[in-house]
């Protein structure tokens, strides 16, 4: 009786979002997820609420910035719904314009993949490992930490994406300030291989070019691994999670058809949307199809603290490693 009673206010408020919705009749979704699985999520969403038109807006990270900030600028407010990286969000949230909206469906989801303040939940996380090639590395040499990478046998076999910014930031911290910086730098000095893209650092293991990368996700790892790659991951603590949140607009032109989107995308039946697309979501009744890519995983975050230091942190990771 008490759980039938407490579900009735979450039942209640999302009918009223629905009614209001449709009165609205559409939803303009902001994104950086891939064309071909925004449209799945968007027509999933069509055919449980015909009576809503939904659009997406599809570029990168720093694109999407612009353009949002250009129609800001212009007085313009033509999204409801955005979705990012998470240092965009927080970007965006400290710029006030995000609206709070903490969603029924949020209860599914376990903190730090969700803002206390109620303004955001993420939707998928991809986990930051250590993927090697298994022809170069003997099960004796793969690592179970960070440091053991200092090892001189690892010189010039580590490679990295040369943005990994958060990444860098959220293992300096884990580790310690102190400490983390003193290992970036013992790192750097193991003659890292910078490429640009994670997907690229992953390929380059797969292809032997080097035996070990740091920074690229486990399930770019899985994808090659399906595909007869020569290739396995291991996650070494602390693991950078990035977190991909979902938000509602400030200024909104559909609120209630962005708060109903919103909903469908952390409910279980959006989630599985994600599942099936080879992602790895962050609803707690919804897990990835392989257990090993959350299961062991101790997730480390970016922080509003991190974020506010974060061009510190880049120009930190240019100086260790050597970058332009």
């Amino acid at each position: 009786l008490l759980l039938v009673i407490s579900l009735i206010p979450n039942v209640a408020a999302s009918s009223q979002w629905q009614e209001r919705a449709e009165a609205e009749k559409k939803v303009v979704w902001y994104t950086t997820i891939g064309s071909a699985d925004a449209k799945m999520l968007v027509d999933e969403f069509r055919r449980r609420y015909p009576k809503i038109s939904a659009e997406y807006y599809r570029t990168r990270g720093p694109q999407l910035m612009e353009r949002i900030f250009t129609e800001a600028r212009a007085g313009r407010h033509l999204w409801d719904v955005f979705m990012n990286s998470a240092i965009y969000t927080h970007l965006l949230n400290e710029k006030g314009m995000l609206a709070s909206y903490e969603s029924p469906e949020s209860r599914f989801y376990r903190d730090g993949y969700k803002d206390p303040r109620g303004t955001w939940t993420s939707i998928y996380t991809n986990y930051a490992v250590a993927g090697y090639n298994i022809k170069l590395v003997a099960k004796h040499e793969v690592p179970k930490s960070y440091f053991d990478l200092l090892k001189p046998t690892w010189s010039g076999q580590i490679g990295m994406d040369s943005k990994s910014y958060e990444w860098f930031a959220v293992v300096i911290r884990g580790l310690g300030e102190e400490k983390g910086l003193q290992f970036m730098r013992q790192l750097a000095k193991n003659k890292v291989q910078l490429r640009n893209g994670r997907d690229l650092v992953a390929d380059l293991v797969a292809a032997g070019e080097f035996k070990l990368a740091l920074t690229a996700y486990s399930q770019s790892y899985e994808g090659l691994r399906l595909r007869g790659a020569p290739v396995d991951w291991v996650a070494l603590d602390p693991v950078y999670a990035n977190i991909h949140p979902v938000a509602l607009s400030a200024k909104a032109p559909n609120p209630n058809a962005g708060k109903l989107f919103i909903d469908f995308l952390l409910s279980k039946a959006g989630q599985e949307v994600l599942r099936a697309q080879k992602r790895i979501p962050d609803r707690i009744d919804t897990r990835p199809e392989l257990a090993r890519l959350i299961d062991g995983i101790k997730p480390v975050f970016g922080s509003p603290e991190m974020y506010a230091e974060y061009n510190r942190y880049i120009k930190l990771f240019q100086e260790t490693f050597g970058v332009n």
